[in-house]
Protein backbone atom coordinates (compact mmCIF):
# COMPACT_ATOMS: atom_id res chain seq x y z
CA UNK A 1 0.00 0.00 0.00
CA UNK A 2 1.34 3.45 -0.81
CA UNK A 3 0.26 6.84 0.28
CA UNK A 4 -1.06 7.39 -2.48
CA UNK A 5 -4.48 5.91 -0.51
CA UNK A 6 -4.86 9.17 1.09
CA UNK A 7 -6.15 12.09 -0.94
CA UNK A 8 -3.74 15.18 -0.58
CA UNK A 9 -6.59 17.36 -0.84
CA UNK A 10 -8.87 16.41 1.63
CA UNK A 11 -5.21 16.12 3.96
CA UNK A 12 -4.72 19.75 3.57
CA UNK A 13 -8.20 20.41 3.63
CA UNK A 14 -8.83 18.89 7.21
CA UNK A 15 -4.98 20.12 8.53
CA UNK A 16 -6.42 23.55 7.36
CA UNK A 17 -9.44 23.69 9.13
CA UNK A 18 -7.68 22.57 12.04
CA UNK A 19 -5.03 25.30 11.87
CA UNK A 20 -7.37 27.98 11.73
CA UNK A 21 -8.63 27.20 14.93
CA UNK A 22 -6.98 29.07 17.65
CA UNK A 23 -6.33 26.12 20.41
CA UNK A 24 -4.01 28.30 22.19
CA UNK A 25 -3.09 26.49 25.91
CA UNK A 26 -5.25 28.88 27.88
CA UNK A 27 -2.79 28.53 30.99
CA UNK A 28 0.49 29.73 28.26
CA UNK A 29 -0.87 33.33 28.00
CA UNK A 30 -4.10 34.65 26.62
CA UNK A 31 -5.32 31.36 24.37
CA UNK A 32 -9.01 30.56 24.81
CA UNK A 33 -8.36 26.73 24.89
CA UNK A 34 -9.28 23.73 23.37
CA UNK A 35 -13.15 23.90 23.15
CA UNK A 36 -13.23 25.13 19.61
CA UNK A 37 -11.35 22.80 18.10
CA UNK A 38 -13.21 19.70 20.12
CA UNK A 39 -16.49 20.92 18.39
CA UNK A 40 -15.19 20.69 15.35
CA UNK A 41 -13.48 17.46 15.89
CA UNK A 42 -16.43 15.79 17.44
CA UNK A 43 -18.58 17.21 14.00
CA UNK A 44 -16.18 15.48 11.86
CA UNK A 45 -15.98 12.42 13.72
CA UNK A 46 -20.32 12.54 13.70
CA UNK A 47 -20.24 12.96 9.86
CA UNK A 48 -18.56 9.59 9.87
CA UNK A 49 -21.34 7.87 11.74
CA UNK A 50 -19.50 7.30 14.88
CA UNK A 51 -20.56 8.86 18.33
CA UNK A 52 -17.97 10.73 19.93
CA UNK A 53 -17.55 11.04 23.81
CA UNK A 54 -16.73 14.66 25.13
CA UNK A 55 -15.41 14.97 28.52
CA UNK A 56 -14.65 18.08 30.04
CA UNK A 57 -11.38 17.84 31.75
CA UNK A 58 -11.08 21.45 32.68
CA UNK A 59 -13.97 24.39 31.65
CA UNK A 60 -13.84 24.45 28.64
CA UNK A 61 -11.69 22.13 27.86
CA UNK A 62 -12.51 18.74 26.58
CA UNK A 63 -11.51 15.50 25.40
CA UNK A 64 -12.99 13.85 22.34
CA UNK A 65 -12.84 10.08 22.07
CA UNK A 66 -14.10 7.77 19.42
CA UNK A 67 -13.79 4.19 19.36
CA UNK A 68 -14.72 1.85 16.25
CA UNK A 69 -15.23 -1.59 17.78
CA UNK A 70 -13.43 -4.80 16.04
CA UNK A 71 -13.90 -8.41 15.91
CA UNK A 72 -14.19 -10.15 19.38
CA UNK A 73 -10.67 -11.25 21.09
CA UNK A 74 -8.49 -8.92 18.46
CA UNK A 75 -6.43 -6.04 19.60
CA UNK A 76 -7.72 -2.44 20.86
CA UNK A 77 -5.53 0.26 19.80
CA UNK A 78 -5.27 3.54 20.59
CA UNK A 79 -4.48 6.44 18.26
CA UNK A 80 -3.79 9.77 20.68
CA UNK A 81 -2.54 13.76 19.70
CA UNK A 82 -3.29 16.84 21.69
CA UNK A 83 -5.30 19.45 20.67
CA UNK A 84 -3.70 22.43 22.17
CA UNK A 85 -0.86 24.63 20.99
CA UNK A 86 1.53 27.17 22.46
CA UNK A 87 0.95 30.54 21.71
CA UNK A 88 2.45 32.39 18.40
CA UNK A 89 5.91 33.09 18.49
CA UNK A 90 6.65 37.30 18.76
CA UNK A 91 6.08 38.79 15.35
CA UNK A 92 4.60 35.75 13.97
CA UNK A 93 2.35 36.82 11.11
CA UNK A 94 -1.23 35.61 10.91
CA UNK A 95 -0.17 32.15 12.48
CA UNK A 96 -4.18 30.71 12.26
CA UNK A 97 -4.22 31.25 8.87
CA UNK A 98 -2.87 28.12 6.95
CA UNK A 99 -0.44 29.24 3.98
CA UNK A 100 0.73 26.69 1.71
CA UNK A 101 4.24 26.95 0.30
CA UNK A 102 5.03 24.17 -2.26
CA UNK A 103 4.58 21.15 -0.04
CA UNK A 104 5.13 22.68 2.94
CA UNK A 105 1.76 24.10 4.93
CA UNK A 106 2.73 26.67 7.91
CA UNK A 107 0.49 27.65 10.66
CA UNK A 108 1.04 27.89 14.17
CA UNK A 109 0.41 24.04 15.37
CA UNK A 110 0.98 22.97 11.78
CA UNK A 111 3.36 20.40 13.43
CA UNK A 112 3.08 19.76 16.70
CA UNK A 113 0.42 18.37 16.65
CA UNK A 114 -2.49 19.13 14.58
CA UNK A 115 -0.55 17.07 11.68
CA UNK A 116 -0.80 14.03 13.23
CA UNK A 117 -4.31 14.81 14.41
CA UNK A 118 -5.55 15.12 10.36
CA UNK A 119 -3.49 12.14 9.76
CA UNK A 120 -5.46 9.89 12.78
CA UNK A 121 -8.40 11.14 11.07
CA UNK A 122 -7.82 10.50 7.86
CA UNK A 123 -6.63 6.95 8.31
CA UNK A 124 -9.91 6.21 10.42
CA UNK A 125 -12.07 7.38 7.55
CA UNK A 126 -10.11 5.58 5.23
CA UNK A 127 -10.68 2.01 7.12
CA UNK A 128 -14.12 2.04 8.47
CA UNK A 129 -15.92 1.04 5.22
CA UNK A 130 -13.59 -2.21 4.78
CA UNK A 131 -14.60 -5.32 5.96
CA UNK A 132 -10.71 -6.83 6.73
CA UNK A 133 -10.59 -4.39 9.69
CA UNK A 134 -10.67 -6.47 12.53
CA UNK A 135 -9.06 -4.68 15.55
CA UNK A 136 -11.04 -1.89 17.66
CA UNK A 137 -9.62 1.09 17.12
CA UNK A 138 -10.02 4.53 19.69
CA UNK A 139 -8.76 7.75 18.46
CA UNK A 140 -8.47 10.36 21.30
CA UNK A 141 -8.18 13.75 21.09
CA UNK A 142 -6.58 15.42 24.32
CA UNK A 143 -6.56 18.74 25.50
CA UNK A 144 -3.32 20.43 27.82
CA UNK A 145 -0.47 18.58 26.64
CA UNK A 146 1.89 22.01 26.03
CA UNK A 147 1.96 22.22 30.00
CA UNK A 148 0.29 19.42 32.14
CA UNK A 149 -0.64 15.87 30.09
CA UNK A 150 -3.70 16.62 31.96
CA UNK A 151 -6.00 15.52 29.15
CA UNK A 152 -3.84 12.40 29.27
CA UNK A 153 -3.51 12.11 32.37
CA UNK A 154 -7.70 12.22 32.67
CA UNK A 155 -8.12 9.62 30.14
CA UNK A 156 -5.56 7.14 31.81
CA UNK A 157 -7.35 7.62 35.33
CA UNK A 158 -10.77 7.04 33.57
CA UNK A 159 -9.81 3.82 33.43
CA UNK A 160 -9.90 3.79 29.64
CA UNK A 161 -7.35 0.72 28.81
CA UNK A 162 -6.67 -0.29 25.37
CA UNK A 163 -4.05 -2.60 24.66
CA UNK A 164 -1.72 -0.29 23.49
CA UNK A 165 -1.16 3.24 22.01
CA UNK A 166 0.27 5.28 19.45
CA UNK A 167 0.91 8.97 20.43
CA UNK A 168 0.90 12.04 17.46
CA UNK A 169 4.11 13.60 17.89
CA UNK A 170 6.62 14.91 15.27
CA UNK A 171 8.99 12.27 14.91
CA UNK A 172 9.86 12.50 11.06
CA UNK A 173 7.66 9.22 11.17
CA UNK A 174 10.62 7.29 13.20
CA UNK A 175 9.16 4.57 15.46
CA UNK A 176 9.74 6.71 19.08
CA UNK A 177 9.93 3.97 21.99
CA UNK A 178 11.23 5.66 24.74
CA UNK A 179 11.74 9.06 25.82
CA UNK A 180 13.10 11.19 28.70
CA UNK A 181 10.60 12.51 31.95
CA UNK A 182 10.70 15.95 33.31
CA UNK A 183 11.04 17.45 36.84
CA UNK A 184 10.84 20.95 37.37
CA UNK A 185 11.05 22.86 40.43
CA UNK A 186 12.28 26.12 42.19
CA UNK A 187 15.75 26.62 44.36
CA UNK A 188 15.17 29.45 46.48
CA UNK A 189 17.68 31.32 48.50
CA UNK A 190 17.33 34.25 51.25
CA UNK A 191 19.58 36.58 52.93
CA UNK A 192 19.09 39.75 54.56
CA UNK A 193 18.16 43.15 52.82
CA UNK A 194 20.37 46.47 53.58
CA UNK A 195 20.91 49.91 52.19
CA UNK A 196 23.18 49.48 48.98
CA UNK A 197 25.72 52.18 50.53
CA UNK A 198 26.49 49.77 52.89
CA UNK A 199 26.34 46.24 51.71
CA UNK A 200 28.36 44.67 54.13
CA UNK A 201 25.33 45.02 56.47
CA UNK A 202 23.18 42.39 54.66
CA UNK A 203 23.87 39.17 53.25
CA UNK A 204 22.89 39.27 49.18
CA UNK A 205 21.01 36.15 48.50
CA UNK A 206 21.56 36.60 44.60
CA UNK A 207 25.34 36.20 45.47
CA UNK A 208 24.33 33.23 47.48
CA UNK A 209 22.71 31.80 44.44
CA UNK A 210 25.40 32.28 41.96
CA UNK A 211 27.36 30.20 44.15
CA UNK A 212 24.76 27.66 43.47
CA UNK A 213 24.34 27.66 39.98
CA UNK A 214 28.15 26.98 40.00
CA UNK A 215 27.95 24.06 42.38
CA UNK A 216 25.21 22.68 39.84
CA UNK A 217 27.37 23.29 36.41
CA UNK A 218 30.68 22.54 38.09
CA UNK A 219 29.49 19.55 40.54
CA UNK A 220 26.17 17.84 39.21
CA UNK A 221 26.32 18.23 35.53
CA UNK A 222 29.02 16.82 35.55
CA UNK A 223 28.36 13.49 37.45
CA UNK A 224 25.12 13.73 35.35
CA UNK A 225 26.99 13.59 31.74
CA UNK A 226 28.13 10.04 32.98
CA UNK A 227 25.24 8.44 33.52
CA UNK A 228 23.43 6.96 30.39
CA UNK A 229 20.68 5.52 28.10
CA UNK A 230 21.04 3.45 24.98
CA UNK A 231 18.79 5.58 23.00
CA UNK A 232 18.52 8.39 25.20
CA UNK A 233 21.99 9.55 26.40
CA UNK A 234 22.66 11.05 29.98
CA UNK A 235 19.75 13.18 32.15
CA UNK A 236 20.47 16.39 31.92
CA UNK A 237 19.98 19.89 34.06
CA UNK A 238 19.38 23.41 33.03
CA UNK A 239 18.70 26.87 35.33
CA UNK A 240 15.75 28.20 32.98
CA UNK A 241 14.79 31.27 35.20
CA UNK A 242 15.92 33.06 37.99
CA UNK A 243 14.66 36.06 39.60
CA UNK A 244 15.62 38.39 42.71
CA UNK A 245 15.96 41.43 44.01
CA UNK A 246 13.27 44.69 44.73
CA UNK A 247 15.27 47.40 43.07
CA UNK A 248 19.16 48.34 42.54
CA UNK A 249 19.94 50.13 45.70
CA UNK A 250 18.88 47.18 47.96
CA UNK A 251 20.78 44.27 49.48
CA UNK A 252 18.39 41.49 47.79
CA UNK A 253 17.22 39.10 50.85
CA UNK A 254 15.86 36.23 47.91
CA UNK A 255 16.44 35.06 44.79
CA UNK A 256 14.78 32.30 43.30
CA UNK A 257 15.67 29.85 40.11
CA UNK A 258 13.75 27.49 37.70
CA UNK A 259 15.40 24.00 36.73
CA UNK A 260 15.09 21.94 34.18
CA UNK A 261 15.89 18.34 35.13
CA UNK A 262 15.29 15.59 32.03
CA UNK A 263 15.05 11.98 33.69
CA UNK A 264 16.11 8.59 32.51
CA UNK A 265 13.74 5.77 33.16
CA UNK A 266 13.84 4.62 36.18
CA UNK A 267 14.90 8.47 37.72
CA UNK A 268 12.43 9.71 40.76
CA UNK A 269 12.34 13.06 42.19
CA UNK A 270 13.76 11.36 44.93
CA UNK A 271 16.78 10.47 42.80
CA UNK A 272 16.73 14.09 41.81
CA UNK A 273 16.65 15.46 45.18
CA UNK A 274 19.58 13.06 46.63
CA UNK A 275 21.86 14.78 43.86
CA UNK A 276 21.41 18.30 44.48
CA UNK A 277 21.54 17.89 48.58
CA UNK A 278 24.75 16.18 47.67
CA UNK A 279 26.08 18.97 45.77
CA UNK A 280 24.86 21.73 48.25
CA UNK A 281 26.15 19.63 51.09
CA UNK A 282 30.02 21.40 50.61
CA UNK A 283 28.65 25.07 49.88
CA UNK A 284 26.62 24.91 53.27
CA UNK A 285 29.72 23.20 55.04
CA UNK A 286 31.89 26.53 53.57
CA UNK A 287 29.24 28.94 54.01
CA UNK A 288 26.78 28.82 56.81
CA UNK A 289 24.81 32.09 55.94
CA UNK A 290 24.15 29.72 52.65
CA UNK A 291 20.45 29.27 53.40
CA UNK A 292 18.28 27.42 50.31
CA UNK A 293 15.25 25.76 50.06
CA UNK A 294 14.90 22.62 47.43
CA UNK A 295 11.19 23.51 46.43
CA UNK A 296 8.78 20.29 45.57
CA UNK A 297 8.25 19.94 41.61
CA UNK A 298 5.42 21.98 39.98
CA UNK A 299 6.08 19.99 37.23
CA UNK A 300 6.80 16.09 37.11
CA UNK A 301 6.23 13.64 34.63
CA UNK A 302 7.40 10.43 34.07
CA UNK A 303 9.58 9.01 31.10
CA UNK A 304 8.44 6.45 28.48
CA UNK A 305 9.71 3.26 27.78
CA UNK A 306 8.80 0.10 25.86
CA UNK A 307 10.49 -2.86 24.64
CA UNK A 308 12.25 -2.96 21.44
CA UNK A 309 10.27 -6.49 21.09
CA UNK A 310 6.59 -5.65 22.32
CA UNK A 311 3.92 -5.92 19.76
CA UNK A 312 3.19 -2.27 19.26
CA UNK A 313 6.68 -1.17 18.65
CA UNK A 314 7.01 -4.07 16.14
CA UNK A 315 3.48 -3.51 14.48
CA UNK A 316 4.54 0.46 13.80
CA UNK A 317 8.24 -0.30 12.70
CA UNK A 318 6.51 -2.90 9.84
CA UNK A 319 4.05 0.30 9.24
CA UNK A 320 6.19 2.54 8.48
CA UNK A 321 8.77 0.17 6.71
CA UNK A 322 5.88 -0.61 4.44
CA UNK A 323 4.95 3.14 3.61
CA UNK A 324 8.25 4.48 3.62
CA UNK A 325 11.09 2.36 3.83
CA UNK A 326 12.91 1.59 7.04
CA UNK A 327 13.31 4.31 9.73
CA UNK A 328 14.96 3.67 13.01
CA UNK A 329 13.73 2.63 16.69
CA UNK A 330 14.79 6.02 18.70
CA UNK A 331 14.36 7.69 21.57
CA UNK A 332 13.63 11.37 22.39
CA UNK A 333 14.70 13.85 24.85
CA UNK A 334 11.22 15.33 25.10
CA UNK A 335 8.10 14.48 26.95
CA UNK A 336 4.54 13.47 25.66
CA UNK A 337 1.39 12.26 26.54
CA UNK A 338 2.82 9.04 26.49
CA UNK A 339 4.15 9.21 29.82
CA UNK A 340 0.50 9.49 31.10
CA UNK A 341 -0.11 6.59 28.90
CA UNK A 342 2.60 4.55 29.60
CA UNK A 343 2.57 5.05 33.90
CA UNK A 344 -1.24 3.43 32.89
CA UNK A 345 -0.06 0.62 31.63
CA UNK A 346 -0.60 0.99 28.20
CA UNK A 347 2.42 0.49 25.81
CA UNK A 348 3.23 2.73 23.80
CA UNK A 349 5.50 4.38 20.66
CA UNK A 350 5.35 7.92 19.79
CA UNK A 351 5.25 8.25 16.03
CA UNK A 352 4.02 11.08 13.66
CA UNK A 353 4.52 13.54 11.05
CA UNK A 354 6.53 16.93 11.18
CA UNK A 355 10.24 17.55 12.51
CA UNK A 356 10.31 19.04 15.82
CA UNK A 357 12.68 21.74 15.22
CA UNK A 358 9.52 23.32 13.79
CA UNK A 359 7.61 22.93 17.05
CA UNK A 360 7.22 26.34 18.63
CA UNK A 361 8.81 28.30 15.98
CA UNK A 362 7.96 31.68 14.35
CA UNK A 363 7.90 29.00 10.83
CA UNK A 364 6.48 26.37 12.25
CA UNK A 365 5.12 24.02 9.05
CA UNK A 366 5.25 20.29 7.96
CA UNK A 367 5.19 18.95 5.25
CA UNK A 368 2.12 17.62 3.21
CA UNK A 369 3.49 14.67 1.93
CA UNK A 370 4.76 13.26 5.17
CA UNK A 371 0.75 13.94 6.75
CA UNK A 372 -0.11 11.79 4.28
CA UNK A 373 2.54 9.11 4.96
CA UNK A 374 1.48 9.03 8.23
CA UNK A 375 -2.26 8.62 7.42
CA UNK A 376 -1.38 5.61 5.37
CA UNK A 377 1.34 4.11 8.21
CA UNK A 378 -1.53 4.62 11.10
CA UNK A 379 -4.27 3.02 8.41
CA UNK A 380 -1.61 0.05 8.15
CA UNK A 381 -1.55 -0.29 11.86
CA UNK A 382 -5.27 -0.13 11.86
CA UNK A 383 -5.69 -2.82 9.54
CA UNK A 384 -3.21 -5.10 10.29
CA UNK A 385 -3.46 -5.03 14.44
Amino acid sequence: MSSGAIDRTEVVDVLSDLVRIPSVNPHMGSGTGEGAIARYLTDRLRGLGLTPSVTEVQAGRPNVLATVTGKPGEQHILFEAHTDTVPPSHGQADPFTPRLEGDRLYGRGSCDTKASIAAMFMALRSVLPLRERGATISVAFTMGEELGHEGAGHLAASGFRPDAAVVGEPTSLDVVSTHKGIARWRMAATGRSAHSSNPEQGCNAIVKMATVIRALEERLIPRLRQGTHPLLGPPTLSVGRIEGGLQVNVVPDRCSIEVDRRLLPGESWAIVQGELETALAPLRAEDPDLQVVIEEPYQLFGSMQTPADAPIVRLAREAVRRIDGEHPVRGVAFCTDAAELSRAGIPCVVLGPGDIAQAHTSAECVEVQQVMKAAAIYREMMLAA
